[in-house]
């Protein structure tokens, strides 16, 4: 019994020692931890601020282009094919960009003789597609709009050579 009161007076004395009399250690106290919070926060926001703004990366474009084509898949194909990502080195919007275009791009393949469905299937998904938050993500998004103008580029490249076939048989 006897060491049970010893080891309660260490205590005791342990607690006393630690204890701040003055009220201005207490605050000063305060300060070093939130000082330190706050030093953790800008660590954070330095290293969030590394990373390129998603808004200064430079978006594909339609190619002007896409050399010969018979039927509607092998310009939407020329279209794909000729994509250009520039001096864009972000590797995370670029993967997600390329992964929209190749999944579209075999979908296209096993349907190429009616694409509308392929049309479709990307214009449901854009529309179902919430997340922008991170490069890749809005890479994957920035890659269904390029499929869904390839899609419509492609439509309109094939109505101008059927309106020019017609035309030039008149």
């Amino acid at each position: 019994m006897t060491d049970k009161n010893i080891d309660m007076f260490k205590l005791v004395e342990e607690v006393e020692k630690q204890k701040t009399l003055n009220i201005d250690d207490i605050f000063s106290d305060l300060d070093s931890v939130k000082n330190e919070e706050i030093k953790k926060e800008e660590v954070k926001t330095r290293s969030f601020t590394s990373s390129p703004d998603p808004s200064l990366i430079s978006k594909p474009i339609i190619p002007n282009s896409i050399g010969d084509w018979t039927t509607r898949f092998e310009a939407f194909r020329g279209i794909i094919e000729h994509v250009s990502y520039g001096t864009s080195n972000v590797n995370a919007y670029v993967e997600g960009h390329k992964d929209a275009l190749e999944k579209y791009y075999r979908d296209a393949y096993n349907n190429s003789k009616d694409l509308y469905v392929i049309e479709a299937r990307v214009n449901d998904e854009i529309n179902r597609y919430n997340s922008h938050a991170q490069l890749y993500e809005k890479g994957y998004y920035d890659g269904l709009v390029y499929v869904l103008k390839a899609l419509k580029r492609s439509k309109e490249l094939l109505m101008a050579k059927i309106n020019t076939a017609i035309n030039s048989n008149l």
